[in-house]
């Protein structure tokens, strides 16, 4: 068997030697004295049109023999042994966690493993396989173009986890690799119509029940007598045909906290609450096994505290205008019960954020500053030209209110809220430190006694909250950015120098990794997608924990998933053919054989010289 059978037209090469030993050149008479100084060993024929006897030697036998191999070697003979036909197969798999829920014994990811492994196993040798994973960001499992059991041992390792996504993405990068050949798609939702011809589509999923925990928080909220609680809110959803009730328990380090029993109708949801005790570690939810493990349990870290500093630095009558105080009191009691998880602090010094008659200078306060105004009065009543994109008007809407202004008064900083060409509110930004300036006469002004003034207060100081040292968010969703502002820890660090993080997780499992992290202004982690309990530690101290639960009803939702095979129009991309072991064996005897040609060309001339 001949891989190139026009390769052997390189075997006119042997008649083409046999020809040029045939012909030799006629030399013109000449006259000698004597001929007794020409021997015959010295006769060397030249290629000519003259026929003459063929004359055999040692270098026309090597110069037969590397025309005969060279042919043979031209024309890519296989042995039976490695008959089969070399192609580039390319998969992508469906990397998300449905295909993870478990039927009859077996998971979907099992049957895709066992699915690929057989089309691995088929092709031919000098096969190569890519394989590519689906996610938010698609992946190669194997390749490009990777050696079969390379590919078998990347299929090992493949695990979906990932929340729901397209496989677009996927896909294409795939047909990249496969240029206009076949590709193969391996899911557990069978949808040929969504994919072109070129696509072959296999889905190996099944129609099943789950029930699944679709939503999890873990909180702190202050209760009437003004102390704060721990509480987790977890709501459950039924993805199954028929009604049925599943056990839920919550438990932390082995203690059991909570167990209930909930019944849901189908395509229903549940939600309770429960609270916890004050500085217990990470908790756990489970309910019953079934058919998607992975929606069946969750943890949930401690929320951080990240409480605010809150101070006033205005006269007794400016906070009652403001609605900030108790009547007859210079307090901000009502201020620190419309912001959750703040304090009172004694100075602007310690404070994270400052109400003040001016702007403030203190190390790390944050400051709505009351700009002093002049004598000069005027009234707006909007509609006001606002900043939108400003996260500080977020849900406001700025309609009918009074705002009295000093029409003289011009505000530092970037307007947020206008009145015409006049800033009305602007911020000013001073390294870390931000500054909102206003102006408003709270003696005249409404703003203060409509909807938007609490909603403006409240959006100040969670700008300032998410500026604090620590976790931004302890409990991340699959796929959410993991975000730590470094804190005291940096003390006396240099930050010339790099600062690496270390993030270590999911804690306790087989498939826990540890890596550095840099930090510059903030440690950011993209794309956490294993669920359990991570560790951030620096220089071997453990400074964060943060727990990633997988929570997405898309992926729970199991029946739809459905077994179907649909074929491509195109195979797989054929490959050059590789060099065998005959061609290199052949080659090999045709330079051994010039080698010799070459020994006995060089002995034949120094006969000669002699």
């Amino acid at each position: 068997m001949f891989a190139n059978p026009l390769g052997l037209l390189a075997l006119f090469a042997v008649p083409a030697v046999v020809a040029l030993h045939l012909y030799r050149r006629r030399f013109e008479p000449r006259l000698v004295s004597a001929l007794f100084l020409w021997g015959i060993d010295d006769r060397a024929p030249v290629a000519g049109r003259k026929r003459e006897p063929l004359r055999t030697s040692v270098s026309f036998w090597c110069e037969l023999g590397v025309a005969l191999l060279l042919g043979l070697a031209f024309a890519g003979p296989r042995s039976s042994c490695a008959a089969g036909r070399s192609e580039h197969l390319v998969v992508v798999l469906d990397s998300s966690a449905s295909m993870g829920a478990t039927s009859e014994g077996k998971s979907a990811r099992q049957r895709a493993v066992e699915l690929v492994a057989e089309r691995i196993d088929e092709l031919g040798r000098g096969s190569r396989v890519t394989l590519v994973q689906s996610g938010p960001r698609p992946a190669l499992v194997a390749g490009p173009a990777a050696f079969p059991a390379e590919a078998r041992a990347g299929l090992e390792r493949w695990q979906p986890l990932a929340a729901h996504h397209d496989l677009g993405p996927a896909v294409a990068l795939a047909l990249q690799f496969a240029g206009d050949a076949r590709v193969t798609l391996v899911t557990d939702h069978y949808r040929p119509e969504d994919w072109p011809e070129t696509i072959e589509v296999v889905s190996i999923g099944r129609p099943l029940d789950n029930w699944a925990i679709t939503r999890a928080a873990r909180t702190r909220e202050r209760a009437e007598d003004g102390v704060e609680h721990e509480k987790l809110f977890v709501t459950l959803a039924s993805f199954a045909r028929s009604a049925r009730s599943s056990g839920v328990l919550v438990s932390a380090a082995g203690r059991e906290l909570a167990r209930r029993e909930e019944a849901i109708e189908p395509g229903k949801r549940a939600h309770f609450a429960i609270e916890v005790p004050e500085g217990i570690g990470p908790v756990e939810v489970r309910i019953d096994a079934d058919a998607l493990a992975l929606d069946d349990s969750i943890l949930l870290a401690p929320p951080p505290a990240r409480t605010l500093a809150l101070h006033s630095m205005l006269d007794e009558d400016e906070l009652r205008a403001l609605g900030l105080a108790e009547p007859g009191e210079r307090n901000i009691t009502r201020w620190l019960a419309l912001v959750p998880r703040s304090v009172a602090s004694p100075s602007s010094d310690a404070a994270h954020l400052v109400i003040a008659r001016g702007a403030v200078d203190a190390p790390a306060a944050w400051t709505l500053a009351f700009e002093p105004l002049g004598s000069e009065r005027k009234d707006l009543v909007g509609p006001f030209l606002a900043d939108r994109a400003s996260a500080l008007l977020d849900g406001t809407t700025l309609e009918g209110s009074v705002w009295s202004i000093d029409p003289a008064l011009e505000l530092p900083g970037a307007p947020l809220v206008s009145a015409g060409n006049l800033a009305i509110l602007s911020e000013e930004r001073r390294g870390e430190r931000v500054t909102w300036h206003l102006n408003l006469d709270p003696a005249r002004s409404s703003l203060q006694r409509s909807p938007d003034w609490p909603i403006l207060l409240a959006n100040l100081a969670e700008l300032r909250r998410a500026a604090l040292p620590g976790p931004e968010r302890t409990n991340l969703g699959v796929g959410e950015r993991l975000l730590y502002r470094p804190g005291a820890e940096l003390a006396g660090i240099d930050r010339a120098k790099p600062v690496l993080y270390q993030l270590e997780g999911p804690l306790g499992d087989a498939r826990s990794t540890r890596r550095e992290i840099p930090a510059l202004e903030q440690v950011v982690v993209d794309g956490l997608e294993q669920p359990g309990l991570y560790s951030l530690a620096f220089a071997g101290r453990p400074v964060a924990e943060f727990a990633v639960a997988f929570t997405d009803a898309a992926e729970s939702d199991l029946r739809d998933a459905s077994p179907g095979k649909r074929p491509a129009a195109q195979e797989s991309a054929r490959l050059e053919s590789e060099l065998s072991w005959i061609e290199l064996a052949l080659i090999a005897g045709a330079l051994a054989l010039a080698l010799v040609d070459w020994f006995a060309l060089a002995r034949f001339s120094a006969q000669g010289k002699a």
